[in-house]
């Protein structure tokens, strides 16, 4: 926009020209920004940290469950020994991450045992809509870019014919394939298709051990390896997000 209107001559529409300016001027500005907070936005020390926060609180997670369905190894008299170990060694392990939050204690925090009946509900039910509602959330949103990206092509093939027909729109193809390639890109470093199937998977997984516990014995054996499959299950689901995300790179460092 901003050569088309630069183009225009002062003797015409000086006004017009001197929009063009500013908005070139304004697009270098927004180039410029733009790679300097991709940069430190997406850098890779900034994705680690991340991950490894994200990691640590599901560990945490896990095992404030565990412990509450007296699972192994919280069954003992030391349990509370068990978890204060536990919780040392992952806190342990965040060494170097700066708290950029004040830790206050949670006042609806409820420590009391969890029956078989109580962790299906507000662990197994709870992470099952989770996943669906984060399944559901990103199968909306690649509908919508697949639908931007197909408009958007169609627009493209309109301009490219505009163009050939000698209307000044030639620019326009280009600035609409940028555009393509920014919605396309974006997609693809979010990797919407790899975590649908991944909390699809994982709630067809947790679905099939809780029902195969219902329909079970019952037993305190049975019972401890249900409530240690299921956190297995999660831990397996959790260890996957870490990895796809602590495998990206910024777009500017991709091979």
């Amino acid at each position: 926009m901003g050569q088309q209107l630069g183009s225009l001559t002062a003797a015409t529409a000086p006004s017009v020209a001197l929009a063009g300016k500013i908005i070139g001027l304004g697009g270098a500005g927004a180039i410029a920004l733009s790679t300097y907070f991709a940069r430190e936005a997406l850098s890779n020390e900034s994705v680690q940290r991340w991950t490894r926060c994200r990691s640590a609180a599901e560990s945490l997670k896990a095992c404030t469950y565990l412990y509450r369905a007296g699972v192994p190894p919280f069954d003992g008299a030391d349990r509370d020994q068990k978890l204060l170990e536990r919780r040392t060694a992952i806190e342990n392990a965040m060494e170097g991450i700066e708290e950029t939050v004040t830790q206050v204690q949670d006042a609806s925090f409820d420590p009391s045992p969890l029956s078989s009946d109580d962790y299906c509900v507000k662990r197994v039910d709870d992470q099952v809509r989770f996943y669906e509602s984060r399944a559901a959330d990103y199968q909306k949103k690649t509908r919508a870019f697949r639908a931007a990206v197909l408009w958007l092509g169609a627009i493209a093939v309109i301009l490219g014919v505009a163009a050939a027909l000698k209307l000044p729109v030639a620019g326009w193809t280009a600035v609409i394939a940028t555009v393509t390639a920014a919605i396309t890109s974006h997609v693809q470093s979010q990797r919407y298709q790899s975590l649908i199937a991944t909390y699809q998977a994982t709630t067809r997984h947790l679905g099939t051990l809780k029902d195969k516990w219902m329909a079970g014995d019952k037993t305190d054996t049975s019972r401890n390896t249900f409530i240690q499959s299921c956190e297995d299950t999660m831990a397996l689901e959790n260890s996957a997000w870490i990895t796809q995300w602590s495998q990206q790179k910024p777009p500017g460092q991709q091979s």
